[in-house]
């Protein structure tokens, strides 16, 4: 891999990321931390894309939706809290 190639993919990654500003305004060491740092955000991304699209397309529900209302355990919440709430 290639200077370029780094800078090219910088600018892929990051619209601020022109050439001028990589050579005149950031050292090598940041460079190479930009670069990295954008990598794995880019590999997180097609990991949950695929993970969604998989999900979907296989029909699974969600852990959280399964079992779950969206309303809550009153009787839950009155059981843990009922005593501290002040009602005036």
């Amino acid at each position: 891999m290639t200077i370029g190639d780094i800078f090219s993919q910088m600018g892929i990654m990051y619209s601020w990321a022109t050439p001028e500003h990589l050579l005149d305004r950031m050292s090598m060491n940041q460079v190479m931390l930009y670069y990295e740092k954008g990598i794995k955000s880019i590999e997180l991304q097609a990991k949950i894309f695929w993970s969604v699209l998989g999900e979907a397309l296989g029909g699974q529900e969600k852990a959280s939706e399964a079992g779950n209302s969206d309303r809550p355990d009153l009787n839950k919440f009155y059981e843990l809290y009922g005593n501290r709430i002040k009602r005036e």
